[in-house]
């Protein structure tokens, strides 16, 4: 494979991850919106378990709060604003539900575990090791892309133009 064969696939590559993290992101973001009471309720069960007790009772609040944070940065993956600044918001997103789902499954609270992680609203429920698993592979793709943004040869720079 030639160079701009490479540069080309990975330019075409990182669009798709990006494309792809964004419509979950987004799909996501509308399925809790759309059953906003249960969606609050899980995040009620996550806010008891694992977190200080300031935030209970504020998860109405923090519920609103993340699906508009998951639908603005899907809509800037899905169009490409501000790609490297979403690709690191990605990694730090969902290195934060890997550790969270990683704890509902490994190290369950003294509640126990949480059955359903609340990630695609209503429509899908996974169990806390199929959560966990899940948030495994987007995290692993989430790395993918940031390291295709930060770490590959850069289209847009010409020979006469020197990085910064």
């Amino acid at each position: 494979m030639t160079m701009n064969h490479y540069i080309l696939h990975t330019y075409r590559s990182s669009i798709l991850l990006s494309k792809i993290m964004g419509s979950l992101f987004v799909s996501s973001a509308l399925l809790k919106l759309l059953a906003l009471q249960n969606f609050q309720g899980e995040m009620r069960l996550y806010l008891e378990a694992y977190f200080p007790s300031i935030f209970i009772g504020h998860e109405h609040i923090l519920a609103i709060s993340l699906c508009i944070m998951e639908l603005f940065i899907g809509i800037y993956a899905i169009t490409g604003f501000m790609r490297k600044r979403v690709s690191i918001v990605f990694v730090i997103i969902l290195s934060f539900f890997v550790w969270l789902t990683g704890m509902n499954l490994f190290f369950p609270s003294l509640l126990g575990r949480i059955e359903s992680c609340g990630c695609f609203g209503e429509l899908i429920h996974f169990t806390p090791t199929e959560s966990f698993i899940k948030s495994l592979l987007l995290w692993i793709m989430s790395t993918t892309w940031f390291y295709m943004e930060f770490f590959s040869i850069d289209l847009n720079m010409s020979p006469n133009k020197k990085r910064r």
